[in-house]
């Protein structure tokens, strides 16, 4: 029978069993040395690894012997980020990781069926979802020994606390109806863009929409800075904030187990949702396979097609909670709503309609030069395209959705190309058509979306993959641009575009983002 993976908040407060164990689990994993297949240090560097951080941070020795250079090249630094391998691979690195504990907890005396615990942070339903759980922030377990599961370079909001609000963490990316999709222009798709191994675009990398968030926004809250520190230098971020230690924190796993999590609800929550068919996806990528230790210390490779199900032996485990958190509401049933249309119309034509292929995406609209952000609330104008805009507001018309031969409106996207700075933990909240002097909490209907710049400074790099390029943002505007169209606000000349600062940044961040576009994707 598979092993259940819990809520880690349904399981009890405190101390609960399964946390209790795995603190035990991860406290004997950070015993091995760093060139132990089954260590906690190794498998933290298959994510990511920067030998000089590392060692600043002291989770490198000087007496410690680093794995042969064919180990590294296989097992270390192989995080799939920014591409539509970014779900199958950390399966598999989940199932690896939770493979190691477990083989510890058994040898220490635990359950055999031990499973890792999910952070749900999304549950609206419980109040304390959106709270880091206590046994991360305890002294010591309930023994008086010291607790592993707490660490100092957990900075949050600068202080060591984690403040995550709900917007934060939203889940629209169950919306996407497709798996895969483009870097930039129209949808990057629920899984991400198509890519090769890692995110190796010389354009810049772009975050498919559950990548995007809240998977994103979780790293930069939960790691954080320091306040007052030289934002340049790595040493002032919390683990969390960086992919090259992002996985040295212990939360980091509960994260990428809910992460996962989602993509079961993905599939679960509408049958026309599919992984990619697709052979480069199913078994690639081509150049290079993942590989993964056993707590034997030997390796295995694995394609995509072997992490699609989940009780599959190599696997062996289901969620408790895989049910739909928006009630199957999608984007065209949510728009019947605000068009006051009958619910058995959109019944009758949604397969016709969901079945459709997406066109190439169409710029119709750009701002004239770069944006930099620089602390406070920032602004664009973006000019728009007349003809093309009126194509889209002809598209959202009620008639073209009641008519007997109906067409799924167009969706349009607000791109923020090739972001670049020296702030992985940045957090910001962009807004549309916000108006003049208002304060941004008080018009959530205009907010855009969250964005957050993990991975930002290793692709500003001019020697990493992206060339120094930066990374992209596509936030899906459809239904706020269908709600100006409604309430005759939509201006066919232009739309401003407000950055929100949600974290601390500062002018020494050096972010800015290249272009801000919009583009619209008929169906």
């Amino acid at each position: 029978m598979a092993r259940m993976r819990k809520d880690v908040w349904k399981s009890g407060p405190g101390w609960n069993d399964t946390l209790l164990w795995y603190a035990k689990g991860v406290a004997a994993l950070q015993t091995r040395a760093i060139d132990d297949p089954t260590s906690w240090r190794y498998l933290a560097a298959m994510h990511g690894f920067d030998e000089e951080l590392w060692g600043a941070f002291g989770y490198l020795g000087e007496s410690d012997a680093l794995p042969s250079a064919a180990n590294q090249g296989r097992f270390w630094k192989q995080c799939q980020h920014q591409a539509w391998y970014f779900l199958p691979w950390h399966r598999g690195y989940l199932s690896a990781f939770e493979l190691m504990v477990r083989a510890a907890i058994v040898q220490l005396g635990g359950p055999l069926d031990w499973a890792l615990p999910y952070w749900n942070y999304s549950d609206e339903s419980n109040p304390n979802a959106l709270n880091l759980p206590s046994a991360f922030q305890a002294e010591t377990l309930p023994d008086g020994t010291p607790n592993p599961l707490k660490l100092t370079r957990r900075y949050g909001d600068g202080t060591g606390n984690v403040v995550i609000h709900q917007q934060d963490v939203g889940l629209n990316a169950l919306r996407e109806s497709r798996f895969a999709g483009a870097q930039t222009g129209g949808s990057t798709g629920f899984g991400g863009p198509v890519t090769l191994f890692h995110h190796a675009s010389p354009d810049g990398g772009g975050n498919g929409q559950l990548e995007r968030q809240p998977h994103n926004g979780v790293h930069g809250l939960v790691g954080g800075r320091l306040p007052n520190a030289d934002p340049r230098d790595p040493r002032n971020y919390g683990l969390m904030s960086m992919p090259d230690t992002a996985a040295l924190d212990p939360i980091f796993w509960l994260h990428h187990a809910n992460i996962d999590r989602l993509w079961e609800v993905w599939i679960k929550r509408n049958t026309n949702h599919h992984n990619p068919a697709n052979s480069a996806w199913l078994a690639g990528p081509a150049d290079r396979k993942f590989a993964m230790p056993k707590p034997d210390g030997m390796g295995h490779d694995f394609i995509a097609q072997d992490v699609l199900d989940t009780t599959a032996p190599e696997l062996d485990y289901i969620y408790e909670d895989v049910s739909d958190p928006l009630g199957g509401a999608n984007r065209l049933a949510m728009r019947f709503e605000r068009l006051s249309l009958p619910s058995g119309a959109f019944a009758g034509i949604a397969r016709e309609v969901h079945m459709a292929g997406p066109q190439a995406a169409e710029l119709i609209g750009a701002n004239a030069s770069a944006v930099r952000l620089e602390g406070g609330m920032v602004e664009t104008r973006v000019p728009m395209d007349r003809d093309a805009t009126r194509k889209v507001a002809s598209s959202f018309r009620s008639e073209a959705l009641s008519s007997g031969a109906p067409k799924e409106p167009d969706r349009v996207f607000l791109n923020l190309e090739n972001i670049k700075g020296a702030n992985d933990a940045a957090v910001f909240y962009v807004y549309v058509n916000l108006p003049q002097n208002a304060n941004p909490q008080d018009h959530p209907e205009h907010l855009a979306g969250v964005v957050s710049l993990f991975g930002v400074k290793k692709a500003t790099r001019p020697d990493d993959a992206h060339g120094g390029n930066g990374i992209n943002e596509v936030l899906e505007i459809t239904d706020l641009v269908d709600t100006l169209h409604l309430n005759n606000a939509l201006n066919l000349d232009h739309l401003t575009v407000r950055f929100v600062p949600r974290t601390n940044i500062r002018p020494e961040d050096n972010i800015s983002v290249g272009r801000v576009s919009v583009y619209r994707q008929g169906q």
